[in-house]
């Protein structure tokens, strides 16, 4: 995954964790956690990008796998992982802009009062 998407501490979780990976595919997160990987946490960037941070013995092996391609998998449970991952990050946007919509109503009620 390119550095300008990561922050400084994905970057750190990353060295210290040789066993986890951070990607911002939703199609390549829902599969590693219908495989069975860990799901740690979301992250964000700055912008509106979510980034999924996994860990787990085998993830690197799996996301090459998924990279290479094909893989075996029940898709019941990709499909509820992808849905599951969607409705995660779809929440994590939606509080980034309804405190992006506060921080805005602050800024506006200042310049009138001001």
């Amino acid at each position: 995954m390119y550095e300008k998407y990561l922050t400084a501490a994905s970057q750190s979780i990353l060295r210290r964790r040789s066993a986890s990976i951070i990607t911002n595919d939703l199609y390549l997160a829902a599969f590693l956690h219908s495989v069975g990987c860990s799901l740690d946490h979301l992250e964000h960037n700055g912008r509106r990008r979510v980034s999924f941070v996994f860990i787990g013995d085998r993830c690197r092996e799996l996301r090459q796998a998924y990279l290479t391609g094909p893989v075996k998998l029940d898709m019941r449970s990709f499909r509820e992982s992808l849905s599951l991952i969607r409705h995660m990050m779809d929440g994590e946007n939606e509080q980034r802009s309804a405190a992006r919509a506060r921080i805005q109503n602050r800024k506006a009620l200042q310049t009138c009062s001001g």
